[in-house]
C-alpha cells in the first residue's frame, strides 16, 4: 500500500502494543514475570509461539493462563481470525475478573479488545475501549502513555470522516512531548502526531497540518539519528517523502525515499516493496516511465517474496497496467489489468474456504490444548480415591462431547456468514446493471449521483451483513426502499411496491436477522414478474401476531412453477424445488432457533387466485437488549 493513502491496521496495531506499557502491580500473584520473559525470548526467535504458550497455559498463576489466551488470540487477529480471537480474549478477560486483582488488571484487556474491534473495522467499540485506556493511563500519570491514547483517539476519528475532532485529541498530546524522557517513546509519539496532522490535511487541505505533520517528522528524524534508530529513521524519511508528494515536490520526494532506503533493514520485505512502490508511483507523476516500471519490478518481486497477494494485484493495476496505459502500450495494460483481476477473483473464491478449514484446525488445536493441561493437572491430583479418578472421567467425557457440539454449531455459524457473503456478488451484478441502463437511457447526473448514493449505501449495508447478525425493523425497511428504488429503476413501469409497518410493531427497537428478505422480494423481480403482461406488484408486511413477529412477503407475479408449500421448522429437508436461497434462509432460522431456543419458521405459497407467491416468516420478538 502506497505511504501517499492512509493505512488502517497496520498503523493501529502497532501503536497498541508499542504505546501502552503494562502497569506493575504490588501482590505478586497479579503478575506474571514469565510471560515478559518468553514473550521476549519469542520476538526474536522464528519458532512457533506455541510451545511458550503452552508453559504459560500451565502454570498455577491465574494471570499466566489469561496472558497466555491474550497471546494466543493475538496470533490468530493477526491472521484475520477474528471469531477465534475473540473467544480466547473472552477466556482471559475471565480470569482477570476472577482474580482479587481489582480493574487495574484489566488494562491489556482494554488494549487488545480495542485492538479486536478496530481490525474488524467495528470503530465505535474499539473508540469505547480507548477512552477506558486514556482513563487508566491518566490514572497512572505517564505521559507517554496518555499521549499514546490520544493518539489512538485521534486515529479513530479520522476514520470515521471526523477529522477536525481527531486532530483535536492529537494536539491534546503535544504539551506531554516535553515531560517523556525516553528518546524512543518521545520519538514514537512524534512519528504518530506526524502522520495525523498528515491525514488531516489530506482530509481537510488545511495547509498549516502539513506543515505541522512535516515539523514533527523532522523533530523525529533528529531524535532517532541521536539514539542510532534505523527502524525509526527510515519511518520518518519515508514520512517526509510522503510530505514532499502532497505538495507535488516529486524531486525531494525521490530524494527523501532514497534516504528510507538507506536505513531500511534488507530483511523487511513489505517495507520495501512499500518504498519501490511509491518510487515507482513518483516517477510516473515525472512522466518517467522506464525508471517507474524498473521501480515497480521490484516492488513486484519483493511483494512476492513477501507473499501478500493482495499487494502483488496492486503492484499490476496500480502501476504496471497503469504505465502500460500512460505510454500508449494498451496491450501490457490489459493484460496487467487481468492478471490483478485473476488474483483478486481468487482471493474472494478461497478466502470462505481458507477460513471454514482455519477455523476448524484452530478449534482443534485448543482442545488438544486444553487436554494437555488437564492431563498436566491430574498428575498432581495422583493419590485421589479410584472413585473420585471416576467421576472426573465422566465429567471430562461430558465437557468434551459439549465442546464438539459447540464446535460443530460454530461451523455452522460461519458456513452462514460465508453464504451471506456468496449471495452478494449476485446482488450487486443486478443493483449495477440497473444503474448502467440509467446511464445509457437518461441524462441526469443528479439523479444519477442520487441512484449511485443508493447503491453505494446498499453495498456497504451488505457487505458489513457478513458480520452484522441482526438489524432492526426501520434499518431493514430503509435498506428494502432503497433496494427497490434502484429496481424500479431498472425496470420502468413494471411492478410496484409497498411496505408497510402495524402500529403494534416498535421498529426502532425489534430486531431480524439481517439480508433475510432481501431474497425473497428478488426472487419476485427477477422471476416472479418475468413474462407477465400486467403491472406487477409487492407487498411486505411487518406485523405482530400473538407473542411472534410476522412478516408477509406477497408478490402477483406468475407463481411457482411446481405446487410448493413449506412449513417447517427450519433445518428439516425441504422440496427440491426450493431456491438456494431459501435453503440459506432456512439454515439461518435453524440457527436462530437452536441460539434462542425459539420457534422461528416460514412459509412459501402459491396465491389463491393463482397469481403469484405468499412468503410468511415468523419470528420471536427479539429488542436489543435480548441479543446483546
Amino acid at each position: 500500500m502506497s505511504s501517499h493513502v492512509k493505512t488502517l491496521r497496520c498503523l493501529f496495531l502497532p501503536l497498541l502494543l508499542l504505546s501502552f506499557q503494562y502497569p506493575g502491580y504490588s501482590q505478586s500473584n497479579c503478575n506474571c514475570p514469565e510471560y515478559a520473559v518468553l514473550k521476549a525470548e519469542q520476538d526474536n526467535a522464528e519458532t512457533s509461539n506455541q510451545p511458550a504458550q503452552q508453559k504459560l497455559l500451565a502454570s498455577a498463576n491465574a494471570i499466566c493462563r489469561a496472558k497466555s489466551y491474550e497471546w494466543l488470540a493475538n496470533d490468530y487477529l493477526e491472521e484475520n481470525n477474528f471469531d477465534t480471537a475473540e473467544i480466547n480474549f473472552l477466556k482471559a478477560e475471565k480470569l482477570y475478573k476472577q482474580s482479587a486483582c481489582g480493574d487495574s488488571v484489566l488494562l491489556s484487556t482494554y488494549k487488545y479488545w480495542a485492538q479486536l474491534h478496530y481490525t474488524k473495522g467495528d470503530y465505535a467499540k474499539a473508540q469505547e475501549y480507548t477512552f477506558k485506556l486514556l482513563q487508566s493511563a491518566e490514572a497512572s500519570g505517564n505521559p507517554h502513555e496518555i499521549a499514546g491514547c490520544y493518539t489512538m483517539i485521534a486515529q479513530l476519528f479520522n476514520q470515521t470522516n471526523q477529522a477536525d475532532k481527531g486532530i483535536g485529541y492529537a494536539r491534546l498530546a503535544i504539551p506531554l512531548l516535553k515531560k517523556i524522557e525516553n528518546l524512543q517513546k518521545k520519538a514514537d509519539i512524534l512519528f504518530k502526531l506526524s502522520k495525523r496532522y498528515l491525514w488531516h490535511y489530506q482530509d481537510t487541505k488545511t495547509i498549516s497540518s502539513l506543515d505541522s505533520s512535516e515539523l514533527f517528522s523532522y523533530q523525529q528524524l533528529a531524535i532517532a539519528k541521536k539514539i542510532n534508530r534505523k527502524s525509526s529513521i527510515a519511518v520518518a524519511f519515508s514520512n517526509l517523502q510522503g510530505i514532499a508528494w502532497e505538495r507535488k515536490d516529486f524531486r525531494k520526494a525521490l530524494l527523501l525515499l532514497d534516504s528510507s532506503f538507506k536505513y531500511t533493514d534488507s530483511s523487511n520485505y513489505d517495507n520495501l516493496g512499500t518504498n519501490y512502490y511509491d518510487k515507482a508511483d513518483i516517477l510516473i507523476e515525472l512522466k518517467e516511465y522506464g525508471e517507474a516500471e524498473k521501480m515497480a519490478d521490484s516492488s513486484l518481486y519483493y511483494r512476492k517474496a513477501d507473499g501478500n497477494p493482495g499487494y502483488i494485484a496492486e503492484v499490476y493495476e496500480l502501476l504496471l497496467s497503469r504505465i502500460g496505459k500512460e505510454t500508449g502500450d494498451f496491450r501490457k495494460a490489459y493484460e496487467y489489468r487481468e492478471l490483478a483481476r485473476a488474483i483478486t477473483d481468487s482471493i474472494r473464491n478461497t478466502e470462505a474456504t481458507t477460513q471454514v478449514t482455519e477455523l476448524e484446525r484452530k478449534y482443534s488445536q485448543a482442545k488438544n490444548e486444553k487436554t494437555i493441561n488437564e492431563l498436566a493437572q491430574q498428575k498432581q491430583i495422583y493419590l485421589l480415591l479410584a472413585i473420585a479418578g471416576l467421576l472426573a472421567a465422566i465429567a471430562i467425557g461430558f465437557f468434551l462431547r459439549q465442546q464438539s457440539l459447540k464446535h460443530k454449531q460454530k461451523i455452522m455459524e460461519t458456513e452462514q456468514r460465508l453464504n451471506r457473503s456468496r449471495m452478494n456478488p449476485h446482488f450487486f451484478f443486478n443493483a449495477l446493471s440497473s444503474l448502467q441502463s440509467f446511464a445509457l437511457q437518461e441524462n441526469d447526473g443528479k439523479a444519477l449521483a442520487s441512484n449511485l448514493s443508493k447503491f453505494s449505501h446498499i453495498m456497504r449495508e451488505t457487505l458489513e451483513s457478513t458480520y452484522k447478525e441482526y438489524v432492526t425493523i426501520e434499518q431493514e425497511k430503509d435498506f428494502l426502499n432503497e433496494y427497490l428504488e434502484l429496481q424500479k429503476m431498472r425496470f420502468p413501469q413494471k411492478f410496484s411496491y409497498e411496505i408497510k409497518i402495524d402500529d403494534a410493531v416498535d421498529a426502532d427497537e425489534w430486531m431480524i436477522p439481517s439480508m433475510i428478505l432481501q431474497p425473497f422480494v428478488e426472487n419476485s423481480i427477477e422471476h416472479g414478474f418475468t413474462g407477465i403482461s400486467y403491472p406487477g406488484h409487492v407487498a411486505i408486511l411487518f406485523r405482530k401476531e400473538a407473542n411472534d413477529l410476522q412478516i408477509t412477503i406477497t408478490d402477483n407475479g406468475k407463481g411457482l412453477i411446481a405446487s410448493v408449500k413449506e412449513n417447517l421448522p427450519a433445518g428439516q429437508a425441504g422440496n427440491e424445488h426450493i431456491s438456494r436461497a431459501s435453503q440459506i434462509i432456512k439454515d439461518r432460522i435453524y440457527l436462530l432457533n437452536i441460539k434462542l431456543k425459539t420457534k422461528a419458521r416460514f412459509s412459501i405459497d402459491n396465491n389463491m387466485d393463482g397469481k403469484g407467491v405468499t412468503v410468511k416468516i415468523h419470528l420471536p420478538l427479539l429488542d436489543k437488549q435480548t441479543i446483546s
